[in-house]
């Protein structure tokens, strides 16, 4: 099931192969985004999620998430944004980057912070709020990939089709050669299981609106 991120990160501490992987697989795609809206080049995106793996590895101290000083998505994006100001200076292209996201050019590189401080953990800049979307994202992405992971692969593809997909029961009845009412039951059993993810979720994000098909 959903493991918290106090927990990843504890076991990620512990030097647990299987954490750092799942970390990876979870927030490569957030990386990315963000990235590619901070006008950086796919391969740099890439650095950008490895110099981030290696501050944390390495056990930085103003990497270290601290539960009592604010939300780990707050925490996380303080890291992604000083991590991508080093390498947008360190490739002298920081003062002429082009923002992606028109809504956010005149404000993004101000957000970015020359360097990270304790008193960094502020939710009210422009690059949060950009961070904020992209994390709500990245968190339907993962839930969604929980229930694929956990459900048998037909059970999935049923609630793929007429959860998600929108198709009428009828049709996929008689596409896989099954009863409406076994339908029913199929969507039934994901949308519990997918409550319980998302209820999991929801108890580290309680102001977040997971907009998942329930």
């Amino acid at each position: 099931m959903y493991t918290t991120k106090k927990t990843l990160l504890q076991r990620m501490q512990n030097c647990d192969e299987i954490s750092w992987e799942e970390f990876y697989r979870i927030y490569w795609p957030l990386v990315l985004d963000i990235g590619r809206k901070l006008g950086m080049p796919q391969d740099n995106c890439a650095d950008l999620m490895q110099e981030i793996m290696i501050g944390l590895f390495n056990g930085e101290p103003l990497l270290r998430y601290d539960p009592a000083k604010g939300k780990f998505r707050t925490y996380f994006g303080v890291l992604v944004r000083h991590k991508a100001a080093e390498m947008l200076r360190k490739s002298a292209r920081f003062s002429s980057v082009p923002a992606q996201n028109p809504s956010a050019s005149s404000s993004l590189p101000d957000a970015l912070p020359a360097s990270l401080t304790g008193d960094d953990l502020d939710e009210n800049n422009p690059f949060q709020s950009l961070f904020d979307e992209e994390y709500r994202k990245c968190l339907l992405s993962a839930a969604m990939n929980e229930l694929r992971n956990t459900v048998e692969s037909k059970t999935y593809a049923i609630f793929e089709m007429v959860v998600l997909q929108e198709r009428p029961q009828k049709e996929v009845a008689r596409c896989l050669g099954i009863s409406r009412a076994a339908i029913d039951v199929y969507c039934s059993r994901c949308r519990k299981m997918l409550r319980k993810i998302v209820s999991d979720i929801r108890v580290e994000n309680p102001d977040f609106n997971l907009d998942i098909p329930l």
